[in-house]
């Protein structure tokens, strides 16, 4: 998990370790947030956070590589849309790698 970085900005999205997802609006005098808990179940009440208990929202780094059924073309791709600019008609989808801490997941899009 990434420390807490107290925002310059409001509003300013965050989380828990709980791993709920939070949104600041304002800080107090005493250091205490004002936001609101996003959860399964959507927005929660209003409530105050200690930054003891907030944490960074992890970096994503995301790449996207065309997939073709003959050919493996080894390009890898800042955004979808560069992807899809250079892909040719006989693609069969596109693979996305997110890495978040240093842990990636691959997603098939448009098989």
């Amino acid at each position: 998990m990434t420390k807490f970085t107290p925002p310059t900005e409001f509003p300013h999205e965050c989380l828990t370790v709980y791993g709920e997802t939070i949104t600041l609006f304002a800080v107090d005098s005493n250091n205490r947030y004002a936001g609101l808990c996003h959860n399964e179940d959507g927005p929660t009440l209003a409530d105050i956070y200690k930054p003891e208990i907030l944490l960074d929202l992890p970096e994503v780094t995301s790449t996207w590589e065309n997939i073709y059924q003959k050919t493996v073309i080894v390009a890898e791709y800042d955004s979808r849309s560069d992807a899809d600019k250079v892909s040719g008609p006989d693609r069969i989808g596109v693979l996305r790698r997110d890495t978040i801490d240093g842990v990636t997941t691959c997603t098939l899009e448009e098989v």
